[in-house]
Parts: C-alpha cells; sequence; structure tokens
C-alpha cells in the first residue's frame, strides 16, 4: 500500500530536507501537490537521445527555464554515465541550479556555483571488462532486442 499524500509532504518536509539542509527544520509548508504514476516506466529508449529536452530548455527564448533528470541532454556539460542513472540526475539538478544561477543573476553580481566533480577515469579492470562483453556479444544472438 502505497503512502498518503500527508506521509509523503511530511517525510520530505520533516525528515529529508532538515537532513540535508538543518534550516529546513523551521519551514513551513504552505501548499503541496503530489502526483503518484504507477507503473509508469521511461518512455526513453536506445536512439532517443537527440528527441530528449536539453539542459538549456528553451534558452535564451526563456532564460529561467532550465531541465533536469536524468533524461535530458546536458550537451558540452555531459557527465559519467549516458544512460538513465540517479547519479546523472543529480548531476543535471546541479548544473540546471548553475545554469539558471548565471542566467539570472544582475551584471556585476557574484554567484556562488555547485562543484561538479569531474568522473575519473575507468580503472584498468573495468575497461578490460567492458572490451571482454563487446566482444562476446558480437557472436551472441540478440534476440532480447526487437
Amino acid at each position: 500500500m502505497s503512502l498518503s499524500d500527508e506521509d509523503l509532504t511530511d517525510i520530505l518536509t520533516k525528515v529529508l530536507l532538515p537532513s540535508a539542509v538543518p534550516q529546513f527544520a523551521q519551514a513551513t509548508l504552505v501548499d503541496s501537490w503530489v502526483a503518484k504514476y504507477p507503473g509508469t516506466v521511461s518512455w526513453f529508449s536506445p536512439g532517443s537521445y537527440t528527441s530528449r529536452p536539453p539542459l538549456e530548455g528553451a534558452g535564451n527564448i526563456l532564460p529561467n527555464v532550465k531541465c533536469a533528470g536524468d533524461w535530458v541532454r546536458m550537451g558540452d556539460r555531459e557527465h559519467g554515465a549516458k544512460g538513465l542513472c540517479q547519479e546523472r540526475a543529480f548531476v543535471s539538478g546541479l548544473e540546471a541550479a548553475n545554469s539558471l544561477m548565471k542566467s539570472t543573476k544582475d551584471q556585476g553580481e557574484i554567484v556562488e556555483l555547485a562543484q561538479v566533480l569531474p568522473v575519473r577515469e575507468d580503472e584498468a579492470q573495468f575497461k578490460l571488462g567492458v572490451e571482454l562483453n563487446k566482444a562476446v556479444m558480437k557472436n551472441v544472438p540478440r534476440f532480447w532486442v526487437r
């Protein structure tokens, strides 16, 4: 059985947010909306990358609208995994926030941007595993791919 909307907002406002930023413990929730989408999955499939929305949203048309999530195209700020994953969602959120701060700041204003750590190079054993997998998969029938 899923949690009620009130239980979800309580967990967010009384537990999760204050654990990340203690000052949130004093915040008062004035309005909320919870959307639940049971059974949903990502509709992005192999080859759909160019159809995904860009991190910069509509660009200069709406400079204060940015997109974040594991499903966005990050352009020159691509980071780590190109697939759908929590790490990519987190980093795209930082990049979207940084972009928003830059595009909405007053001229001459100094803003503090979130630091995005670079991804380190893959270790030798991982690279070897990737190459071995490629070699094996070339000879395995791909019956599970349409």
